[in-house]
């Protein structure tokens, strides 16, 4: 039989949200709404949305949270894995009347709590009143390795959110396999990077990798060529072929990619600068690469 590659819930999780849903949630939401907020913050559910600010706590329940009208509203609309919409009343003014709307057509239920409390919740300098908790989605190597696109960002220990979440977006951008993220890279699902890939984390396949060298050793098993950027690479960027399956691996802003694994790659390229430059922000340097792939492929496809 063959074997599946859609990507999957951990059932483990997904009992336990139901569990809390059923036992936790439920009863507490009958008794809000935008009339009668929630506005104690000791209260079980508000317990619960705070500790998901927690990367430990997201990794152990799944979850994780989206904060703002536009992505809140795109979620719901595109099936995104929202479970459950947090609101303050402020938002049944102007454009949030849409969005209730929308939760509602889909049978998301919504939580009121106050607009004290949703500036607690949020980490946004400037809170929304709406946030979701979103199920995370588990994607496999496998997944990532099969996927028609052929072409895969492997992000190894970015340590800003920001640039994570503006990678993450134009790998969606450019129609990447997705994203592998190694140990000690920022959190995806950091608030930061979730606002910088502009909902791009709910539909890019993301994938935890443990052993960077193990998989890389997995891409080149699989047939695709692993190219990384460097000052002194042998071959510009567009002097590569990057039709071929392609894995382009970025490293930890400043220091880049340890040598053991720029030993292990394929092709180190470089991208043309001028001489009173030494150097791109990591985001920018994926871009030019992960865009010279597409022009490429464009090309090929005439």
């Amino acid at each position: 039989m063959r074997k599946s590659n859609r990507a999957t819930i951990s059932p483990s999780s997904e009992i336990f949200y139901l569990f809390f849903l059923l036992y936790a949630i439920l009863p507490l939401m009958r008794q809000t709404s935008s009339y009668n907020p929630i506005s104690n913050r000791d209260n079980s559910i508000v317990k619960y949305l705070r500790s998901l600010a927690d990367p430990k706590r997201r990794k152990k329940e799944q979850a994780f949270l989206i904060e703002g009208v536009k992505m809140v509203e795109e979620a719901l609309r595109d099936n995104l894995g929202i479970k459950t919409v947090v609101a303050a009343p402020s938002l049944t003014q102007h454009q949030g009347k849409g969005v209730i709307n929308l939760s509602e057509s889909k049978g998301i239920d919504i939580i009121w709590v106050s607009e004290r409390l949703m500036d607690v919740l949020s980490e946004s300098k400037t809170p929304q009143p709406i946030m979701a908790v979103v199920q995370m989605k588990q994607i496999t190597e496998e997944l990532l390795l099969n996927h028609k696109a052929r072409l895969i960002v492997v992000a190894h220990q970015l340590q800003d959110p920001g640039n994570l979440g503006t990678i993450i977006r134009t790998a969606e951008a450019v129609g990447a396999s997705g994203i592998a993220i190694t140990s000690n890279t920022v959190d995806p699902f950091n608030a930061k990077a979730i606002r910088a890939s502009m909902n791009s984390i709910l539909r890019l396949p993301v994938v935890p990798v443990g052993d960077i060298a193990a998989f890389v050793q997995k891409c080149r098993q699989t047939g695709f060529q692993t190219v990384a950027t460097a000052l002194n690479g042998d071959k510009a960027h567009f002097a590569v072929d990057l039709t071929r399956p392609t894995a382009v691996i970025v490293g930890q802003e400043g220091a880049g990619l340890p040598q053991s694994i720029m030993a292990a790659i394929d092709l180190r390229i470089r991208i043309p600068m001028a001489d009173t430059i030494d150097s791109l922000n990591v985001a920018t340097a994926a871009a030019v690469v992960l865009y010279e792939a597409v022009r490429q492929r464009l090309l090929k496809n005439q």
